[in-house]
């Protein structure tokens, strides 16, 4: 199969269809104590969890040897004064078959899971976001690749550097107050939930996994599409810039329960504190 017929599979086959599929109620801040995360200190569900310590290549449906996740885009582990380890990824935004990231295809279970990252993203040059104004950190598929069908649930980053959470091609959006520093890593954990009306939760740590802010919002997100038991995971997005531009990740994981703003060791292992 070739990339760019992958690439179209995982997201964007159906997009033309995608203001009658995203149906969705509105978002809201959640700020009362019981939506507060509850963490759990053992990391005893965790599904997968990376700090990207491997080489990230080939097609995301099979990497290949030696890869430890598929690629769409240039994508690249290195060196990028990561937050964890010796190596973090690189993901250039620039591509104009509209496919960046790594991607790993991870069935959640009943279609739920919480999802772990760590970003970092430089200053947005001039003219660099596409249409919509927004980058896509990250696209989670709400399903468990058989019986329940998912539309993916994404994180945005906007001009101002506040977060949105949101469906793909969505235009209800739950946004933070905070705002991303330039350059700096920051953290996300991300509930998805399969469902209709069913609420989708955003907590955002800073460099120093401080709590910073948090958002939900009720979405769609059980919907019959050609894809939507593809249970395709991905840090990155699907929409180019406009110029070239940069950003990196590490510390990913998914999860059963929410785990918190992880540190993950070479054999992908939660650090202690």
């Amino acid at each position: 199969m070739g990339a760019v017929l992958a690439a179209a599979m995982l997201l964007a086959a159906c997009g033309r269809d995608a203001d009658r599929l995203s149906r969705h109620r509105g978002g809201f801040r959640d700020r009362s104590p019981a939506s507060q995360p509850t963490t759990s200190t053992s990391a005893s569900g965790l599904i997968l969890a990376s700090s990207f310590e491997q080489p990230v290549c080939g097609r995301y449906h099979g990497p290949g040897q030696g890869c430890e996740f598929g690629v769409e885009g240039q994508v690249r582990t290195g060196t990028f004064g990561c937050r964890t380890g010796d190596s973090c990824i690189e993901i250039e935004r620039q591509n104009y078959q509209a496919h960046m990231g790594v991607i790993s295809v991870t069935p959640l279970p009943g279609g739920n899971a919480f999802v772990g990252s760590a970003q970092r993203v430089p200053a947005i040059p001039g003219g660099a976001l596409p249409s919509g104004g927004y980058l896509q950190l990250e696209q989670i598929s709400p399903t468990d690749g058989s019986t329940v069908p998912g539309w993916p649930v994404e994180v945005r980053m906007y001009a101002d550097r506040r977060l949105g959470l949101a469906l793909f091609n969505g235009s209800a959006v739950a946004r933070t107050r905070w705002q991303a520093p330039v350059d700096r890593w920051f953290y996300i954990v991300l509930q998805v939930q399969n469902g209709v009306g069913a609420t989708q939760r955003m907590w955002v740590y800073d460099e120093n996994d401080h709590p910073v802010d948090q958002v939900s919002i009720r979405l769609d997100t059980r919907q019959q599409w050609a894809h939507g038991l593809r249970p395709a995971d991905k840090i990155g997005g699907t929409n180019s810039t406009l110029v070239p531009m940069f950003t990196y990740a590490d510390d990913w994981y998914i999860a059963t329960t929410n785990e918190g703003p992880l540190h993950i060791g070479p054999d992908g292992q939660p650090l202690s504190a």
